[in-house]
């Protein structure tokens, strides 16, 4: 269960970008969001690299450098957000907007990229003139990014104003960050019951133990008969035991009783290329790869005569792995729809 709503969690993104403006207090904001220490940093752009911090159970909130230095133009912006292929950025601002921000929020937009603006350091919002008030100076600043992306963020545009130094704001925009993030959860549980992703998932863990049973080792275990050691390692790969087969009211499939039915029908024996057609076709079916490397596994490993010698056992053996893969999925199936996660 565990593993399969990690995986399901693998295909959400729950991350969001905060990036922007140069010494706008990205970092601290972060850490306000996140319930960390605020760290208000003295040294201007002084995040280098992408880091993440955790928000909540499983969301992440990335750290990302200031925009329009040296070392990050636009160009190399662009390209720091494509590398780390973000969905949600919040853009971060304590000042006006330059040209730098225009060219990175424009590329943002043309990717279909989800905008939050951020104004930082409402604190320090003041007109030198004395002339306006900070209300209106609010309002100055969101004309402004109406005026600037109107044409292309269809969104609307508005500030989220922050403070970190006294709090302001700062549950207002968590608010907006828990219902994304929300959204994601509600995905997930659509996935949850969507019987693609649970075959998805299968499917995968077939290919995975391909990779662990396909293996110059496996042939001695064929050889020696070694039973016992196949068993252990399917059922540690599927995470299935006796307690599994009780709770779907079927007994724990054994090896040995594959290999005897596999004897029992002797319609192949001695012939051998009617032997490696349908054990290709089972190996691969099972293991969800490719017929050429199974074929080319058996060939290498075992050859024409050793193929005729194992043919029950490695028949036997596939047949266990495949009853195992469908133990597997019933066992999920039921614990899924116990906890209500599928019809």
């Amino acid at each position: 269960m565990e593993e399969f709503h990690d995986y399901i969690r693998g295909t959400i993104d729950y991350r969001i970008a905060v990036a922007g403006q140069v010494d706008a207090g990205k970092s601290a904001l972060i850490h306000a969001l996140t319930g960390g220490d605020p760290h208000i940093s003295t040294e201007t752009d002084a995040t280098r690299d992408v880091a993440g911090y955790r928000y909540g159970g499983h969301s992440e909130l990335l750290d990302f450098p200031g925009v329009g230095t040296t070392e990050f133009s636009p160009a190399q912006y662009k390209k720091l957000l494509k590398k780390h292929k973000v969905k949600h950025v919040l853009y971060v601002f304590s000042s006006k907007i330059r040209e730098a921000d225009e060219k990175v929020i424009r590329f943002l937009a043309k990717n279909k990229t989800k905008i939050t603006f951020v104004y930082s350091k409402l604190d320090a919002l003041i007109d030198v003139s004395g002339a306006y008030d900070r209300e209106l100076l609010k309002q100055e600043k969101n004309s402004e990014l109406h005026v600037t992306f109107k044409k292309i963020i269809k969104d609307p545009l508005k500030y989220h104003f922050v403070s970190v130094k006294n709090g302001t704001g700062i549950d207002a925009l968590k608010e907006d960050i828990d219902a994304y993030f929300d959204s994601k959860d509600e995905e997930f549980q659509k996935r949850l019951e969507d019987s693609r992703y649970f075959d998805k998932f299968l499917n995968k863990k077939s290919s995975t133990l391909g990779a662990r049973l396909l293996t110059p080792g496996f042939k001695d275990l064929i050889l020696s008969r070694e039973f016992k050691a196949i068993e252990q390692k399917t059922a540690g790969h599927f995470h299935l035991d006796e307690e599994d087969a009780g709770f779907i009211g079927m007994p724990m499939p054994r090896v040995k009783e594959f290999v005897n039915q596999a004897k029992d029908t002797g319609k192949v024996a001695g012939n051998y290329r009617k032997m490696i057609g349908p054990l290709t076709t089972l190996i691969s079916t099972v293991l969800k790869v490719r017929k050429l490397n199974v074929i080319t596994f058996v060939l290498s490993t075992f050859g024409e005569a050793g193929i005729r010698t194992v043919y029950p056992v490695l028949r036997g053996v596939f047949e266990y792995v495949r009853a195992m893969n469908d133990m597997a999925g019933d066992v999920l199936a039921k614990h899924l729809k116990e906890a209500g996660g599928q019809s």
